[in-house]
């Protein structure tokens, strides 16, 4: 059985009654959410967030990353959310977005954010998008069976992932990115069939992301009949850049206002 990481902070004082878990996408870990764990238990929310198998913290007991599926991932999420009391609101980034939405094929939530998510219809435009990017790179990660090849030096990591003017240290960030499994041939097409009347959904998009583009995320809006929020001038990782408060701030209010959560 593997050791997943699950961080957990609790505010001074609660007052919301309802949790919320991050979710991270491909190659991060936990340790991508720290600004908005610190912000949102400054306001009364309990905060919760985990690494998926060989990512952050965890273990990873196949012994190598492309062993692992991404049904893997789900049922990690689901295991995870299943010791949270109660349910959590999910904030899934990415392929984290992509997990959230496998689960919800099958369970309910009180929300669920997808946060420059892999969209509803697969990532094939991705895949042909950085191709066309950084063809050395994105090749050589798919002969070399690692994906990590992907951002080799700071400099991909950060045309990827992050603004040019970013104020993150770029070089510390690529250190801390691990390589990801190359077994979601599932997620090149449509993949998951989420209903909206069961979990109500928040789709947050950044102008700038080269990784999935605006009108995805606005498809997969409208296929879920979801509340879309685009975020000018930002890059994939949301949750880290510049406007990561304003980001958390509509998140927050749409559990308060739009969902009427404690």
């Amino acid at each position: 059985m593997e050791t997943i990481e699950h961080i957990i902070q609790q505010p001074e004082k609660r007052i919301h009654e309802t949790p919320l878990l991050f979710q991270h996408g491909a190659w991060h870990g936990a340790w991508c959410w720290q600004l908005w764990m610190d912000y949102f238990t400054s306001l009364g929310y309990e905060t919760h967030a985990i690494s998926l198998p060989g990512h952050g913290k965890s273990s990873m007991n196949k012994g190598i990353i492309n062993s692992y599926s991404f049904k893997d991932y789900v049922e990690t999420l689901a295991e995870q959310i299943e010791t949270i009391s109660p349910k959590p609101v999910v904030v899934g980034h990415s392929l984290g977005g992509a997990i959230v939405q496998k689960y919800l094929e099958s369970h309910q939530l009180p929300g669920a954010v997808l946060l420059a998510t892999l969209p509803s219809g697969g990532m094939m435009p991705m895949t042909i998008r950085l191709l066309q990017r950084h063809p050395r790179a994105i090749l050589a990660g798919f002969l070399k069976f690692d994906s990590k090849n992907w951002f080799s030096t700071p400099q991909l990591a950060q045309d990827l992932f992050l603004n040019p003017n970013t104020s993150v240290d770029v070089v510390a960030f690529q250190k801390q990115l691990v390589s990801e499994t190359l077994q979601n041939l599932s997620l090149l097409t449509p993949f998951a069939k989420v209903n909206p009347a069961r979990t109500p959904i928040f789709v947050i998009g950044a102008e700038k992301d080269v990784i999935f583009a605006v009108d995805e995320e606005q498809e997969t809006a409208q296929k879920y009949d979801a509340k879309i929020a685009i975020i000018p001038d930002q890059a994939h990782n949301l949750m880290m850049e510049s406007a990561w408060k304003q980001v958390a701030d509509l998140i927050d209010g749409w559990i308060i206002n739009d969902l009427g959560l404690k």
